[in-house]
C-alpha cells in the first residue's frame, strides 16, 4: 500500500483531479472520529478519521450501511450518502449510510507527511480494526443508535474496498450482519496478470494494438541502462520525482487502463444513442 500511496500522488499530478469541494450538502459532513493510530498500542494516540453520514431515512430498527472508500481521497465518494445504490437501499430499509475514508488517505492522516514514521500502520489489519471500532463506538450527530448486533450493520465495498467488506463479515460476524463486496479480489496473488486478459481478448483490436505499442516503447526505455531517457520520460508525464522505475510503470498502467475504459465506455454510449 505504500507503493500505492506514491502512485496515487503521481497520478494526481497528471490526471484530472476530483473537485476539492464535496458535491454533497454540508449537513452530511464531513465529521471526524477519534481513531486509534495503532489498535495494538493505545499509547500511540489517535488521529481524526473523516466520514460522511446520511440519517434522513432512519427509523428505529433500520440498518447502517458502511462503505470504506478505499485507496483514495474519499471526498469524491462523499456523494454516495445521497446518490448511490447504497443510498437507495438505505431509503428502502429506513436505514443510514456512512462513507468513511481509509486511513492515510485524503484528510484521514496520521501525521504531516508520507514518511515511514506515519505509514507504519497503513495495512489491512489496522483498516479492518478502524471499521470495527467505528461500528462499536461511533456517535452519530443528533441520533442515539442501538449498538450492534441490535442495529444491523451492512458493509459495502468494491475492489479493495470490497475485500474489506468481505473480510469484515468473515472476521466480525458478531457485529457485521451482512457484506456486499463487488469485484472483490479476496484471493491474493502476486503479479495478477490475468486481470487484463479479458481486455486483451475482447477489447477493440486497434486499441489493444496501440496499448501494446506504448508498453513496448516504455519497456524499451525502462530496461535500458541509461538514466537520461528515463528521466525525460518521467518528466514528460509530470512524475520526474518518482525514483523507482516499477512505480512509474505501475503509474502508466493505471493511466493507460483508465483511459482505455473511458474511451470504450464513451464509444459504447455513442453507439447506443445512435441506435436509439
Amino acid at each position: 500500500m505504500l507503493q500505492q500511496q506514491r502512485i496515487r500522488a503521481a497520478e494526481a499530478s497528471i490526471s484530472p483531479s476530483a473537485s476539492s469541494t464535496a458535491a454533497v450538502n454540508e449537513r452530511y459532513g464531513p465529521f471526524y472520529f477519534d481513531q486509534p493510530v495503532n489498535h495494538s498500542d493505545p499509547s500511540a494516540g489517535t488521529f481524526k478519521h473523516r466520514y460522511w453520514v446520511n440519517t434522513d431515512w432512519y427509523e428505529n430498527g433500520g440498518p447502517v450501511i458502511l462503505y470504506n472508500a478505499g485507496e483514495m481521497d474519499a471526498i469524491s465518494r462523499s456523494v454516495y450518502v445521497t446518490n448511490s445504490s447504497m443510498a437507495q437501499l438505505a431509503e428502502q430499509l429506513n436505514g443510514i449510510v456512512i462513507v468513511m475514508e481509509h486511513r492515510c488517505y485524503g484528510q484521514s492522516q496520521l501525521g504531516t507527511d508520507y514518511s515511514v514514521q506515519y505509514l507504519r500502520t497503513l495495512n489491512t489489519e489496522q483498516a479492518l480494526e478502524d471499521m470495527a471500532t467505528i461500528i462499536r463506538e461511533i456517535k452519530l450527530p443528533k441520533l442515539e443508535l442501538p449498538p450492534a448486533p441490535e442495529t444491523k450493520w451492512i458493509v459495502y465495498g468494491g475492489s479493495y474496498s470490497g475485500n474489506l467488506a468481505a473480510w469484515m463479515r468473515y472476521r466480525y460476524p458478531d457485529i457485521v450482519f451482512a457484506a456486499i463486496p463487488s469485484s472483490a479480489p479476496v484471493q491474493m496473488k502476486y503479479n495478477y496478470y490475468e486481470y487484463f486478459y479479458p481486455i486483451w481478448k475482447y477489447g477493440p483490436k486497434h486499441c489493444i494494438n496501440a496499448v501494446e505499442e506504448v508498453i513496448r516503447y516504455i519497456d524499451h526505455i525502462l530496461f535500458s541502462p541509461f538514466s537520461e531517457p528515463k528521466h525525460r520520460l518521467k518528466e514528460q508525464f509530470g512524475v520526474k520525482d518518482l525514483a523507482h522505475d516499477d512505480d512509474f510503470a505501475d503509474c502508466m498502467l493505471h493511466m493507460t487502463f483508465s483511459l482505455f475504459l473511458y474511451f470504450v465506455i464513451k464509444s459504447s454510449r455513442s453507439r447506443q444513442f445512435t441506435h436509439h
